[in-house]
């Protein structure tokens, strides 16, 4: 994920990046590339330029330009962009919220704080999420969170949906994967399958059942890691 951090305080910078890293030990399965600007214009330009952002914190008091406003620009390119406004005051906070911010969070915060605002980011970038398929009858452009679980089939993935459709491409398994294990709902059982926790709905030592009835057979070396993933997923879902 790609997140950009715009505030003219330096140390204010410092801490949002502190409040990262103990976020980021945290959610090991989620990998970020942080920008850092301290002005308004920077960012701006940035953007200008064709940098794109899933996550942005926006301090809402800086020199010569609101947060809001560049809040607007950067939407305007990336209408499913997370916004995270940082202000020491409530006073922009009805304006904040008019744009659809995920959080808004009044300096100082806690770390709890920071992890709310982060869970809520992730999960709209997470649910907005789409990936472009090259399949046997054509290119296809999906939502992640359609994604059931994928199976490989000789020198075939066959992609089961949420509405039923199943997708078949040629691809190896494991250069699927790492397309994405950056979104903290999929993992890798077995050397056949890939599947999305979402839509898990009993799991045991060896088989994972998804709510639509495909039952996922799980290799007895991977049970531990596949139960562990499934509760640290269940646990982290509760908590948002």
């Amino acid at each position: 994920m790609r997140i950009a951090i715009c505030d003219d305080i330096p140390k204010e910078l410092e801490k949002i990046l502190a409040a990262l890293d103990v976020y980021k030990e945290a959610h090991p399965e989620l990998c970020f590339e942080i920008d850092q600007y301290s002005t308004a214009l920077d960012i701006l330009h940035a953007v200008e330029q064709g940098k794109g952002y899933d996550i942005a914190f926006l301090d809402i008091c800086m020199p010569g330009i609101l947060g809001t406003d560049v809040a607007g620009e950067m939407l305007a390119q990336s209408p499913d962009m997370g916004i995270i406004f940082l202000t020491i005051s409530n006073e922009y906070a009805v304006a904040a919220f008019a744009m659809n911010a995920t959080h808004y969070l009044l300096k100082p915060f806690s770390q709890a704080e920071f992890d709310m605002a982060m869970d809520r980011a992730v999960k709209k970038v997470m649910d907005c999420a789409f990936i472009s398929l090259s399949c046997v009858d054509g290119m296809y452009r999906i939502r992640i969170s359609e994604i059931v679980f994928i199976e490989s089939q000789g020198h075939y993935l066959m992609l089961r949906l949420s509405s039923g459709e199943v997708l078949r491409m040629r691809k190896k398994i494991f250069q699927m994967f790492e397309e994405l294990k950056k979104y903290s709902e999929f993992i890798q059982v077995g050397a056949s399958y890939i599947a999305n926790l979402s839509f898990v709905r009993k799991i045991s030592v060896d088989t994972m059942k998804m709510y639509n009835g495909t039952n996922i057979p799980i290799p007895r070396r991977s049970s531990g890691k596949v139960q562990k993933a499934y509760m640290n997923f269940c646990r982290n879902e509760a908590m948002k």
